[in-house]
């Protein structure tokens, strides 16, 4: 059988242990019960054997996958809330809100009425309800949907009256076990010893009558319909930030009964506690809970009227549980940082709004979910009071406008364990969250995406805008279902789904329009205006003396093609356009002839591939004086592309002209005799062009290298210069620490209420070499508060093959994962008075071996070295001896065939220590015949009770004297005081003994 398989064993086999261990024994089966509500068995099983998964810690390992968290726990195999059974499989049931509850059996007997002997009439059985302390009450009790009321002494009243008998406890510390009688009979082997304190539990007790006028067919169904466990509520704690009441975290005397799915969740992920120990739930401390996000998915579900309920069994998941507990309430839980929480349906209003130059590493979008995780019909599965507390499916909850989309039905039917539907009520709850469903299956997602480190603020259930328009997200809202900051880079990576609003009203029945599915929007491709401050315009006159405007400046868009230039008169319309130039670093335009001494305007706009991009209209200036105050009758009208000139048309002239130009203007840009050339013939301002533009040029030159500079400051370009290497050291985020430092050290400084100024840091230093003949990686980390720090180092050194871990620190302590208070081994001492310094050992130790050159001591003192003690008792007129430590208590019973006894008093022993029994016994008889006898040796303790561990031994005893020596090893199943007891039996001869001896020795390692 497998260790499981014996663990469920032993939950139904308790009734045989409470049975067959009476008197010594009976307090242990009383005093396990709260073990056993502790560690999620009965008679002292270990929560780790019955747990289908590990508890907290091993939850703690890593972020969950977001398909983790929402994959839908679906109902538990291992027990029936609605089938009164024996069932070793099942583990230990966990009531929830107001449900039904028929037991798991843990006791069944019969017995006869008293005075009646022709059968045995009265049927007993034990019925486990729940674990989890206190319970609220019991609102009815059925047998075979029958109500059965019971007076204060038990009995039924009614038609059942001496026919049925029942008394419960309500999982409350129990002072006694439950007596019940019925028709003057009680179950057989069930004492007040028999105590389960926090577990409600009850004694049921049925009586057959001989005419068959009840129970002819069987024992009945029972059912308790009752309000069960009770739950932490923060809104009613005064400790908590908002929170009015005497309601404290994990102090189950002040907590509250609900139906509330965030609340059963909270309480849960905190961990049901009986006397210091955990019975059930995942035992999470409080700091490690996000507490105000089970606060508001309690809000939600009240103001939702979303309920649970249902029965739970501890041999389940925690994490299943609590999934399951929380889909009730509309929620799913995630973990974050070690941190547990939830995540609730609910509106949420966006916080921040990421661009695109936020990214880091790019965005990952999957537009859409796949094609089998769309659906646009549920069919929910819950609890229907109406229909025997059974499980049901219920109306198909369907959008029409998402079958015609898909064209087709495509139906999931989900399972709602814990959604229950009370008689009389319409089941709003289970088409809610049926539609939730299927609204959040047609959101997009997981997106992925990567900031810098000024985004580590946001968290789990944060809605941000993601500002992304060439990737088609325009301010779209999305919920982050994941966060994982990286400390050696500083980056912040992100998961998250689309969030739409309109879809929350919709889903509860607020709103008849169902939200649009999600959809990209075509990036706009159109170039942005130029910077004002990039370009500029000024009036001059040609060389010929021809009025101008003359247009310099830098495009600053990188992916820019050409650089559009249009001008007018100002105030009139339309534009006119006088050149289509390249974008070079430098752009240089001539607009003329004009009119002399005109109001003009200019306007500047990019153009990328075949997209021409917005204007901007630099301010208006006024053109050169220049030959021409006005345009003559019958003149060449360079504005009109018509106009005749030379034998050729104005346009035809400006194309040939400005191939030519932007050629000549290029050789002027690389050239200086050119520029001066052209500053010979060209003002702008009084001021010849070459100067003009030089100083622009110089100008330019000088904020390039300003930049260039300040760059350098930061890092380097990439070898191929796609990229850019940040100095993290360069870089400071004060005056004394640089960014570096800040991914790894955490630093904080703060004034005492004396004045005394605290600095406190927590550094985490990484190191990695190889070369000069050295190989080494070295992992440290630092907390020190003025001066007062502790370290400790891994150091794995590639040339010596060895790698060394090393600690500094004034005590070690380690704590056991299933609680309890730390424990502090060793405590390092400084010199002081004289003694050297050094390790002291602050536990007790226990060590199966020790191997030691030299023990140095002060003294030995009695009984505080453990070695091998020896128990000496006689008897037949002999006084009571002893040999070994003093003060050791012995004693001895004897005559007919009582057994002979010798027992130590008792020494506690650590769980699988060896121990060692040896005794001899010298007897000797008058008589003429032999004698018989044999030896057994017993081991006793209050925890595991009484049992035979020697064989029999069996010697021919004469009258002469005669010795027998025998040895056993045993080995302790749990840490205890032992009783270990010699047994000596005679089955026939006669005579006396006389002179009779027997020396026990228990030798402990």
């Amino acid at each position: 059988m497998s260790k499981f398989a014996r663990t469920a064993a032993m939950v139904v086999g308790a009734v045989a242990l409470i049975a067959a261990t009476a008197g010594m024994a009976a307090p242990a089966v009383a005093a396990t019960a709260t073990t056993a509500a502790s560690a999620g068995g009965i008679a002292g099983i270990s929560a780790a054997t019955l747990a289908a998964v590990g508890t907290y810690g091993s939850l703690a390992a890593g972020v969950l996958s977001v398909a983790a968290q929402v994959t839908a726990p679906g109902f538990s195999q291992q027990g029936s809330a609605t089938s009164f059974q024996t069932n070793p499989q099942s583990g230990l049931p966990y009531a929830m809100g107001r449900t039904r509850m028929s037991g798991l059996r843990i006791f069944a007997a019969t017995s006869n009425t008293p005075g009646y002997t022709k059968a045995q009439d009265l049927l007993w059985f034990g019925a486990l309800l729940t674990i989890g302390g206190q319970i609220d009450s019991i609102e009815r009790f059925t047998a075979d949907n029958e109500v059965v009321s019971f007076n204060v002494g038990g009995n039924a009243n009614g038609r059942l009256a001496n026919y049925m008998a029942q008394r419960l406890h309500m999982g409350g510390l129990q002072a006694s076990g439950l007596a019940t009688t019925l028709n003057g009979g009680s179950p057989p082997g069930w004492t007040s010893q028999h105590k389960l304190s926090g577990i409600t539990h009850a004694m049921w007790g049925l009586r057959f009558s001989k005419d068959g006028d009840f129970y002819g067919a069987g024992a009945p169904e029972p059912a308790w319909i009752g309000k069960w466990v009770k739950v932490y509520d923060p809104r009613l704690d005064s400790t908590y930030p908002g929170g009015s009441g005497p309601c404290r975290a994990l102090n189950e005397a002040t907590y509250v009964w609900s139906q509330n799915p965030g609340l059963h969740a909270l309480t849960w992920a905190l961990g049901r506690w009986e006397n210091g120990k955990r019975t059930c739930g995942i035992g999470a401390p409080i700091a490690n809970i996000r507490v105000a996000e089970f606060v508001e998915c309690a809000n939600v579900d009240d103001a939702n009227g979303w309920k649970v309920g249902g029965v739970e069994w501890t041999t389940d998941s925690k994490w299943d549980t609590l999934k399951r507990i929380l889909q009730a309430g509309g929620a799913v839980p995630t973990q974050t940082g070690a941190m547990i929480g939830c995540l609730v349906s609910t509106p949420r209003t966006a916080i921040a709004t990421i661009h695109s130059h936020h990214l880091h590493d790019g965005l990952s979008l999957p537009a859409t979910k796949r094609r089998r995780d769309r659906f646009n019909s549920v069919i929910p599965r819950y609890v229907d009071e109406d229909s025997d507390w059974a499980v049901i499916s219920g109306k198909a909850v369907t959008v029409p406008e998402y079958v015609t989309a898909d064209k087709g039905q495509r139906t999931k039917e989900i399972d709602f364990p814990l959604v229950q539907v009370f008689s009389g009520e319409a089941a709003t709850q289970p088409g809610q969250l049926a539609a939730y469903a299927i609204v959040n299956s047609r959101e997009a997602g997981p997106f992925t995406w990567s900031t810098g480190p000024e985004w580590i603020g946001l968290k789990t259930g944060d809605v941000v805008y993601l500002n992304v328009p060439e990737e088609g997200l325009v301010n779209q809202p999305v919920l982050i279902t994941r966060r994982s900051p990286d400390p050696a880079t500083g980056k912040v990576s992100f998961a998250g789904d689309t969030e739409t609003y309109s879809k929350h009203p919709y889903a509860l029945g607020q709103s008849t329009t169902p939200p649009t599915s999600f959809s990209l929007t075509a990036p706009d491709l159109t170039p942005p205006a130029p910077s004002a401050a990039a370009w500029a315009v000024a009036g001059g006159t040609t060389g010929e003396g021809l009025p101008c405007l003359i247009v310099a400046g830098s495009p600053e868009h990188p992916s820019a093609d050409a650089v559009l230039v249009d001008y007018r008169i100002a105030g009139s319309e339309p534009w006119s356009q006088s050149a289509i130039l390249r974008a070079t670093a430098n752009v240089l335009h001539i607009i003329s002839p004009l009119a002399s001494n005109e109001l003009y305007e200019v306007r500047v706009g990019y153009r990328v591939d075949s997209y021409d991009g917005l204007y901007t209209i630099l301010p208006a200036v006024r053109s050169g004086s220049g030959k021409l105050s006005t345009i003559e009758e019958g003149a060449t009208n360079s504005n009109n592309a018509d106009s005749p000139f030379g034998g050729k048309t104005v346009g035809e002239v400006l194309s040939d002209a400005e191939i030519h130009a932007e050629g000549i203007l290029a050789q002027a840009l690389r050239q200086d005799d050119l520029v001066q050339v052209l500053g010979a013939t060209n003002f702008i301002d009084g001021q010849p062009v070459s100067t003009t533009f030089l100083n622009f040029r110089d100008a330019q030159e000088g904020i390039n290298e300003a930049t260039a500079t300040t760059f350098d400051l930061m890092g380097t370009k990439g070898p191929t210069g796609t990229n850019w290497n940040l100095d993290l050291v360069k870089l400071m985020v004060s005056p004394t620490q640089n960014l570096g430092q800040k991914f790894s050290e955490l630093a904080a400084i703060g004034t005492l209420d004396d004045g005394t100024v605290v600095k406190a840091t927590v550094q985490f230093l990484r190191e990695v070499f190889i070369g000069d003949g050295q190989s080494y990686a070295k992992t440290i980390l630092r907390s020190d508060v003025n001066g007062t720090f502790g370290a400790f180092s891994i150091l794995a050194d590639g040339v010596t093959r060895r790698s060394t871990m090393a600690f500094i620190a004034n005590e070690f302590y380690f704590v056991d994962q299933n609680g309890g208070n730390p424990t502090r081994p060793l405590t390092y001492v400084g010199a002081q008075n004289g003694e050297p310094a050094r390790w002291e050992f602050g536990a007790d130790i226990y060590a199966k071996r020790i191997v030691a050159d030299v023990i140095e001591t002060k003294n030995i003192k009695a009984n505080q070295v453990t070695g091998t003690t020896y128990f000496q008792q006689s008897w037949g007129g002999i006084d009571v001896g002893q040999l070994g430590a003093p003060g050791t208590r012995v004693w001895a019973t004897f005559g007919g065939a009582t057994p002979v006894q010798v027992s130590t008093q008792g020494v506690t022993i650590p769980l699988a220590t060896e121990v060692t029994i040896t005794f001899f016994v010298n007897m000797q008889r008058t008589g003429s015949d032999n004698d018989r006898v044999w030896f057994r040796l017993r081991r006793e303790s209050a925890k595991t009770g009484s049992s035979i561990i020697g064989d029999t031994m069996r010697t021919g005893m004469s009258n002469f004297p005669n010795v027998a020596t025998w040895a056993w090893l045993d080995k302790v199943p749990v840490e205890d005081q032992y009783l270990y007891t010699i047994e000596i039996w005679r089955d026939e001869g006669g005579g006396t003994y006389f002179g009779t001896k027997l020396i026990c020795e228990v030798g402990k390692r």
